[in-house]
């Protein structure tokens, strides 16, 4: 049996076990999602697919057995908050593609490029990038959610952290030396968490484990320079172009997450068709 098949097969009579449940699909996209990460730490450490698939499915229980401790919570119980495990992928495609709109409307809004600056361009700039900025941090939580299961200290601290981040954006888009800082401590975090307990891509969370810090000291960096040059010709496209470099990053790795997310949800799904 092909190993896709083993999840496969347990999904869809877990989702028959479940079927009278209004939130079956989100219950049946939260075990596929578990069963996945379990299956794919195992593989992380030396163990073949099927063989990985085959433990997680016996770590997790009999499908009927975890249906029937999953019905004694009420629909709206909190097996995982399933908002953010159920939109994560949407999320993070949204975060991405804002972060390109972003390092758009920036050159507009934070440069003299192209016509000039003008107080209009720099409003749209600073709300897009504010809106990059949330949905990157909703983003956040739900992985923090896939790293841990559960809404810890850790979680509450990040958010708290990118919460900060997103009014400094809003409010101070030009002083990156304040906002950058303050999303690359959410990133990096959330990205340490993940590499730790091997969720996600671990590819993109040590990319973003390197270069968030290093994108947080140029801020800075470029921050001092236009203020010793006085903003002179030339020193804002360096506030832009760290900036901008950060933006693509960024989303790369929320549009690699998402693609990750879109296609495991399609799989499960077909599975219990």
């Amino acid at each position: 049996m092909a190993a896709d098949g083993l999840i496969d097969r347990y999904l869809d009579a877990f989702g028959r076990s479940v079927r009278s449940r209004r939130d079956r699909d989100d219950l049946v996209d939260e075990v596929a999602d578990h069963l996945h990460s379990a299956a794919e730490r195992l593989e992380s450490l030396g163990i073949d697919s099927a063989t990985a698939q085959r433990r997680a499915l016996a770590r997790f229980g009999e499908p009927r057995l975890v249906a029937s401790l999953i019905t004694a919570v009420p629909s709206k119980g909190n097996f995982m908050p399933l908002f953010f495990s159920r939109h994560l992928g949407a999320v993070a495609a949204v975060a991405g593609v804002l972060w390109i709109a972003a390092a758009v409307a920036a050159f507009f809004g934070m440069t003299e490029g192209l016509g000039g600056w003008t107080q209009e361009r720099y409003l749209v700039s600073s709300v897009v990038i504010a809106l990059a900025v949330l949905a990157t941090v909703a983003a956040l939580i739900g992985v923090n959610l896939r790293a841990t299961g559960q809404f810890d200290g850790s979680t509450v601290a990040i958010a708290s952290i990118g919460a900060a981040a997103v009014v400094a954006s809003l409010v101070l888009s030009w002083v990156v030396a304040i906002w950058i800082p303050l999303l690359a401590v959410a990133v990096t975090w959330t990205m340490v968490r993940a590499w730790r307990t091997h969720a996600g891509s671990r590819a993109f969370a040590l990319v973003l484990i390197v270069t968030m810090p290093v994108f947080a000291v140029l801020a800075v960096l470029s921050n001092l320079v236009e203020g010793f040059l006085e903003a002179s010709t030339g020193t804002d496209l360096l506030g832009w172009a760290v900036f901008s470099g950060m933006a693509l990053i960024l989303a790369a790795g929320l549009v690699d997450l998402a693609v990750r997310l879109v296609r495991r949800v399609a799989h499960s799904r077909a599975a219990i068709a």
